[in-house]
């Protein structure tokens, strides 16, 4: 997304969470990215997410409410540099998995920074497309795909048998 928002000529300024998950190396990734495509970025180091396998607790991969936290203070970090819109790129495959990146809840996020009277608007341009045609956007814009990280355990190398893993093996076929 990160490439297409600049391909579309998108005035873009990252912001990077650690928020205690497993795979920090995924910054490390972003990051390059953010470099190669000569973007400023801000890595916000939030307390450590409870509630989830990819922070050290029991349980699901689900991160409990990840989103809504992350996307709150990029909400703030838009209002502050009078910013018409944060962007994220969930999408339709996740959404079945993960409820904080479906339609309804950006729906229900955006109506509530709405009441806050805060003029950015939270945008999900993937929400309805799968991975599968992400990767075809990216290959298409020529994205360095295998400088990503996807994988949700930590280490050097992708495990390769993670859900996320998963879901990449089958986009990327």
């Amino acid at each position: 997304m990160l490439y297409d928002l600049v391909d579309q000529g998108h005035l873009v300024h990252c912001v990077l969470f650690r928020y205690g998950q497993n795979h920090e190396q995924e910054l490390t990734f972003a990051k390059g990215h953010c470099r190669r495509l000569g973007l400023t970025f801000t890595t916000i180091d939030l307390p450590r997410l409870r509630g989830s396998s990819l922070t050290g607790d029991s349980g699901s991969v689900v991160v409990p409410n990840r989103n809504a936290i992350m996307l709150s203070v990029a909400v703030n970090i838009a209002c502050a540099a009078n910013a018409e819109c944060v962007t994220f790129a969930s999408n339709l495959d996740d959404a079945a998995g993960f409820p904080d990146c479906r339609p309804e809840f950006v729906s229900a996020f955006n109506a509530a920074v709405k009441a806050a009277q805060i003029n950015v608007e939270v945008c999900a341009p993937y929400n309805a497309i799968s991975k599968r045609e992400i990767v075809q956007i990216g290959r298409r814009l020529n994205v360095p795909i295998w400088d990503t990280w996807s994988c949700y355990q930590g280490g050097s190398d992708p495990c390769g048998t993670c859900s996320a893993c998963e879901k990449r093996a089958k986009a990327m076929s």
